[in-house]
């Protein structure tokens, strides 16, 4: 399988970041506005807000260059890989090729390793850049906009959530943002299961349901209006390509009970409610 590469729309996302960030480094508002309504900034605001989000993904990335030395473990990383292609029964051709995408990711680390440890920095060229990366990228600067209430471009959240809508969809379940109208105060509303096919939200646990962040109009109007109100919201939720978020984890509910107290009665933490048994 040949390395996939930073594609031209995930390299464009991760410049829309950074453009914002310039924005939000030179004090200047741009809630609510698209990148076509951009006014003018000073190319000095782009060489640090490109820098600094460069340099604050390689600390939480924890790339540790401690005693690195450029190709030095050019054996021991290829030699057993190299190997195990040879012994399949793949044509001569085939082989080359896999053998050859890895000699290639391989370069590719190595050189922004290089990078890293010589200026501090990496590349965002589309030949230097895996998918895998660019990937891990753009999730990092998406979670760092969301967690620090830094305005972004209106579309980057439709270009963000065709790469990641689990994510997107969480943080607008965490900042009370409908998924339709970008309206904020939104309700929780239950998907796959309604509440009222739990029995109430006292039987609630969260875990296995799915959720989304709806406004009133949207929740309480359709959702639960009349003449087809569930089927209108999921047509237009595949209209705008939105997935409802499925709750996974016993993490996933504690973040979101302490965002909708009302709801998830039913969950019980592993441990706590052992306790509590022994002290009743």
């Amino acid at each position: 399988m040949s390395v996939k590469m930073m594609s031209w729309e995930n390299q464009k996302l991760i410049y829309w970041f950074i453009d914002c960030f310039a924005y939000y480094l030179a004090d200047k508002d741009i809630s609510n506005l698209s990148s076509k309504e951009k006014t003018g900034i000073s190319d000095y605001y782009r060489f640090q807000a490109k820098e600094k989000l460069k340099k604050l993904y390689i600390r939480a990335s924890g790339k540790s260059l401690k005693g690195y030395e450029p190709f030095k473990n050019l054996n021991e990383k290829l030699e057993k890989n190299i190997i195990e292609v040879l012994e399949k029964k793949y044509t001569n051709k085939n082989k080359a090729k896999i053998i050859l995408d890895m000699l290639m990711k391989f370069v590719i680390e190595e050189m922004q390793l290089l990078l890293i440890k010589l200026e501090g920095t990496f590349s965002l060229a589309l030949k230097l850049v895996t998918n895998e990366e660019a990937v891990g990228f753009t999730n990092f600067l998406f979670d760092y906009f969301m967690h620090n209430e830094i305005p972004m471009w209106n579309q980057m959240h439709e270009l963000y959530r065709k790469q990641n809508n689990r994510k997107w969809v969480y943080w607008m379940l965490k900042k009370k943002i409908c998924v339709i109208t970008g309206k904020p105060n939104a309700q929780l509303a239950h998907i796959s299961k309604s509440a009222g096919a739990l029995g109430g939200y006292k039987f609630d646990e969260g875990i296995g349901n799915s959720y989304l962040p709806l406004s009133a109009e949207w929740h309480l109007g359709v959702d639960h209006g009349v003449n087809g109100g569930r089927e209108k919201l999921m047509a237009k939720l595949r209209e705008i390509y939105v997935e409802p978020f499925i709750i996974k984890t016993a993490e996933e509910v504690k973040e979101l009970k302490k965002i909708y107290p009302g709801h998830f009665r039913a969950f019980k933490e592993k441990g706590v409610n052992n306790e509590r048994s022994k002290q009743n």
